[in-house]
């Protein structure tokens, strides 16, 4: 197996992003909106969204791709990533992958 979310921290810290900077949250069980808050606050603040475990979310998937769909540039500080992982899942936004770096 892989640990991702170790990789991140790790990354997070070597770019200055660690502790509060980075928001992380297990999706899954009414997380969605937790997540998608998370989501806006970093888009305007400059800071790092991990969502973890997307595959337990599939119904969420569609807000997920809306969300995705409307962060522009124009709009979205340079410093904001959003991290996501996931099991391989046919539910999984294909937009979102086709949007990644």
């Amino acid at each position: 197996g892989s640990a991702p979310m170790e990789m991140l921290l790790q990354i997070a810290e070597e770019k200055n992003m660690g502790g509060k900077k980075l928001f992380s949250v297990s999706l899954g069980q009414g997380q969605g909106p937790i997540a998608a808050a998370g989501i806006q606050e970093a888009v305007d603040k400059g800071t790092w969204v991990c969502l973890q475990n997307c595959h337990l979310s599939a119904s969420w998937m569609p807000t997920l791709e809306a969300i995705c769909e409307n962060i522009t540039p124009e709009t979205t500080h340079p410093s904001f990533r959003l991290w996501l992982t996931s099991m391989p899942d046919k539910v999984f936004p294909v937009s979102i992958l086709q949007n990644a770096v």
